[in-house]
């Protein structure tokens, strides 16, 4: 039998269960998270099923089929640009209506569809009975409800998806005869399109110029509008406006709202505080505080254990130490000793955290109490996401910022990824600050990078002049985690420091035995010393510092290479505190400054790192000289 080949797109509103169903259908790929944003580019897995082979594209959260936004653009692109068999549209049972007017907008398109209708569990605790059957006879296409996280539905919805060529009836939403006369003037004038015309016509009428080049004459739109001038001054709304209206219909008839008890959930009572306008931000800030304690306490304790272990391993290695083969050898395992043993308990401890925030549903409140805080430091609302990113890998939270508006404003939000710590930074604060020289010194690193950012904020918000976006935000239920869900993303996100960090750690450690042996150790540290004095750190510290551009996580390994195994004992408390913050301020390293590169041409990303980078070396050398007077 020959094989099938399609491609199929799964479209939703944000957070509406998009890559969760790709990791149902296809297995672990792509990080899920319970709040809007995760997806900002298309993710791509393919699997075969039976005799077809079918690519699943998993797109951008959005509310609707337009251009405004890059989501929008990379939706659209993806749907009407290149050659899809297919369309799954996930929709939220908890909000039906508004993700029926998308629903609509795609079988306007006539593109085979299915609709796969999320979280009908939460909509059950709410009151909330959808009709399924009736709403398949409405739309003449499959309605499969399912649980992506419990694998609930999903055979129905690869039985549905393997006959989804059949699903090409259609549904015409209909407009008033003003309207629809002009809907037939365009399709005279168009050109030839495996799109419909009908589709088309409306796309044009409300003002997507993606589907201008279809017109033979682009004069139709101008002679068009006029002759609608008298009842519909603005069409575009007038379009939306009758289709939001169709959606709301169609989503009365088929729901049916059961009574519920008069006492407040518990969801409720935690709102009432979270989202208070002054308990809300104070209760963020105490939770965020908590979590970096949690994280600080264990991952001291995992980091104790993992020393003791890695030391023995290195010590049972002293016959060789005499050689110059063996000097290297060890040296590379004192970086990968120091990989394992720091960097790797905080790196799994904070993705495992960020994990379990996301799909309790907390970290889309702490967008909503962070919002006024961020308005006042001149960023838009919805940079808070982008920025949480930041707080795992600076690289992909730059690509992030694409989810605001404009070149300007994304070059704005990314030039905070200065003080926004990674979590190679995070590490460093912890894994050294933090073990070497105690708790409260770990905090007055971050308390630090706190006053620094402030500082950035004000200066750069003389330079760069914004429009505030309103953040529109939805707010996810209150869910229970899945231990298993969380596991995976964080092993998702830490592959990475696995594969390719690692092995670059061992590398970093190399270098340095090399660098020591032949003496070019000396040379490096000579231009650099004026940095180490303004520092207050021994001139050896520098090595550390320059590696950690090359990869932050270097930092660590160097940091032991040049020191010893107890940092303590080379540096003094104040001189541990200036590292860390020495390391964590700037642009933190060249994998970032690629991607910045690639976003925003290389003037304005070099221009960025060095000021960032310098700012960083001279905020740290100021904060020394003043705390050394007292």
């Amino acid at each position: 039998m020959k094989m099938k080949n399609h491609k199929i797109l799964l479209i939703g509103q944000p957070n509406s269960g998009k890559s969760s169903l790709l990791n149902a259908l296809v297995g672990p790929r792509v990080i899920v998270s319970n709040y809007p944003g995760t997806t900002v580019e298309v993710t791509k897995a393919k699997k075969k099923i039976n005799n077809t082979k079918i690519e699943f594209v998993d797109t951008p959260g959005i509310y609707s089929i337009s251009d405004r936004s890059e989501e929008e653009k990379v939706t659209e692109g993806a749907l009407f640009e290149e050659k899809v068999d297919g369309v799954i549209i996930i929709a939220d049972a908890t909000s039906l209506e508004r993700s029926l007017y998308m629903v609509l907008q795609i079988l306007e398109a006539e593109i085979p569809s299915i609709i796969a209708l999320n979280f009908v569990e939460d909509a059950e605790k709410r009151g909330i009975k959808i009709d399924c059957g009736k709403l398949e006879k409405l739309f003449y296409t499959s309605v499969v409800p399912i649980n992506p996280l419990t694998k609930k539905g999903i055979d129905n919805l690869i039985d549905s998806l393997l006959r989804i060529k059949e699903e090409v009836k259609g549904f015409r939403v209909e407009y008033d005869d003003d309207i629809e006369k002009a809907i037939k003037q365009i399709k005279l004038r168009l050109k030839e399109s495996r799109l419909p015309k009908r589709f088309i016509a409306l796309r044009t009428l409300e003002e997507d110029e993606d589907f201008y080049k279809y017109l033979r004459n682009k004069k139709v739109i101008k002679e068009v509008k006029k002759d609608l001038e008298e009842h519909h001054p603005k069409v575009a709304e007038d379009i939306a406006i009758t289709r939001y209206g169709t959606a709301s219909f169609i989503a009365e008839k088929v729901t049916q709202i059961v009574p519920l008890g008069k006492e407040k959930r518990l969801q409720e009572k935690i709102d009432n505080i979270l989202l208070h306008k002054v308990w809300g931000p104070l209760t963020t800030g105490l939770l965020l505080l908590s979590i970096f304690g949690i994280l600080l306490y264990l991952g001291n304790l995992t980091q104790e254990i993992l020393m003791g272990l890695t030391e023995e391993l290195l010590s049972s290695f002293g016959a060789v130490r005499h050689s110059i083969i063996g000097i290297v050898l060890i040296q590379g395992l004192t970086g990968l000793a120091a990989g394992v043993s720091i960097a790797l308990p905080y790196v799994f401890l904070f993705y495992l955290i960020l994990g379990l925030l996301e799909d309790i549903g907390l970290l889309s409140r702490f967008i909503l109490n962070a919002e006024r805080f961020l308005k006042k430091i001149g960023l838009p609302g919805k940079s808070f996401i982008p920025l949480v990113l930041g707080l795992g890998c600076t690289a992909p939270a730059c690509r992030a910022t694409r989810v605001l508006s404009g070149k300007k404003e994304q070059f704005h939000c990314t030039s905070f990824f200065t003080c926004v710590p990674c979590s190679s930074r995070i590490a460093i604060i912890m894994g050294i600050v933090g073990f070497y020289g105690g708790i409260k010194l770990a905090f007055s690193v971050f308390a630090t990078l706190f006053v620094a950012c402030l500082i950035w904020a004000f200066g750069i918000k003389k330079v760069i002049h914004i429009e505030m976006e309103p953040l529109l935000l939805e707010l996810p239920p209150y869910r229970k985690p899945l231990l298993g869900n969380v596991l995976a993303k964080s092993w998702i996100r830490m592959k990475d420091f696995v594969y390719v960090v690692m092995p670059l750690l061992a590398l970093g450690g190399i270098a340095y035995g090399i660098f020591e042996i032949t003496g070019i150790i000396n040379i490096i540290i000579k231009p650099f010393s004026p940095i180490t004095t303004w520092l207050g750190l021994p001139d050896l510290t520098i090595i550390p510092l320059v590696f950690g551009f090359l990869q932050k996580d270097l930092t660590l390994t160097m940091l032991l290479s040049v020191l010893g195994s107890d940092i303590s004992l080379a540096l003094t408390p104040l001189q541990i505190y200036t590292f860390g913050v020495a390391s964590t301020i700037g642009i933190p390293c060249i994998i970032t400054l690629v991607v910045l590169i690639k976003e925003f041409g290389f003037k304005k990303a070099l221009s960025l790192t060095i000021l960032s980078i310098i700012y960083g070396l001279l905020f740290a050398g100021l904060v020394w000289r003043i705390i050394s007077i007292f």
